[in-house]
């Protein structure tokens, strides 16, 4: 990943870079920082701002990594094990990039690569497609890097929604995760329309239901603020509407004008709408 971040930089003297790194217990900016250390030793070999981010950044990573082992096992530190704040460093690389839009009249071409190495976590669905949705706006692209476990649903959909690409490297299997990031990530926005980039055919499109936080084939829609459920309520848990209550009866025939009733009891359904997601 180093490697790729100094082509990055030297691809384009005007290329910035914004390292953010997230686990299940925070979410940090490891470069740019505030105070850069001075004890860094220097290399004449290595070039000054390639020896500075490859130093900032890898303490940052360490530092991330000891202050992870030392909440291994406490239940009430960040949220699912396997799973990370995703969403929130998300969001904050898109204010990053909106700050550096709106300080400068010259177009900004955006992009973000998330390299995942975590499981998907069902309760950031909804914050995490309003990150995605947010970057679409902002003509941003996402990049997905998958480098361990299996595919994941929210980030296949975040590459597909922006443009980006997504892709899942098998390193057990002899991949080269750096190769794939260069031919594929590196590329700016106009080389990207001479490139031909892999494509994936088998994006699963399902969403996760507000009230469980789990994926459904098939739910119920609020028609006011579009909240998935996988379950009828007659309440909706967001945006608190109470659903209009219709009676279902039964087929029945007429006979001389006047309608018969079934004698079976009629059922009472709320008018909530039937979403098939596949």
């Amino acid at each position: 990943m180093i490697i790729f971040i100094n082509a990055y930089l030297a691809l384009k003297p005007e290329n910035k870079l914004v390292v953010l790194a997230s686990n299940k217990r925070e979410c940090k900016c490891l470069y740019p920082v505030d105070r850069v250390n001075t004890t860094i030793e220097r290399d004449i070999r290595v070039y000054e701002q390639f020896r500075v981010v490859d130093a900032t950044v890898l303490s940052g990573v360490q530092s991330m990594l000891s202050g992870a082992e030392e909440t291994v096992g406490d239940p009430n530190q960040g949220i699912e094990e396997g799973q990370t704040l995703m969403s929130r460093a998300l969001s904050k690389a898109l204010c990053h990039i909106h700050r550096v839009v709106e300080s400068t009249t010259s177009k900004v071409w955006s992009r973000i690569l998330v390299l995942s190495a975590a499981d998907d976590s069902p309760r950031e669905y909804i914050s995490l497609m309003n990150t995605i949705f947010a970057a679409q706006r902002m003509s941003v692209l996402i990049d997905i890097c998958k480098v361990f476990g299996g595919d994941s649903v929210f980030l296949q959909q975040a590459a597909e929604i922006t443009g980006g690409n997504y892709l899942k490297v098998d390193t057990a299997g002899g991949e080269s995760m750096l190769q794939t990031l260069m031919f594929t990530c590196l590329a700016d926005h106009y080389t990207r329309e001479v490139l031909v980039a892999p494509t994936n055919e088998t994006i699963d499109f399902r969403a996760t239901c507000f009230c469980h936080k789990r994926v459904v084939d098939i739910g119920y829609v609020c028609s006011v603020c579009l909240s998935i459920f996988c379950e009828m309520a007659p309440v909706c848990s967001t945006c608190q509407t109470k659903f209009s209550f219709r009676i279902a009866r039964a087929e029945s025939a007429q006979s001389n004008g006047t309608l018969k009733q079934s004698p079976k009891p009629a059922a009472a359904t709320a008018a909530m709408s039937s979403l098939k997601l596949s």
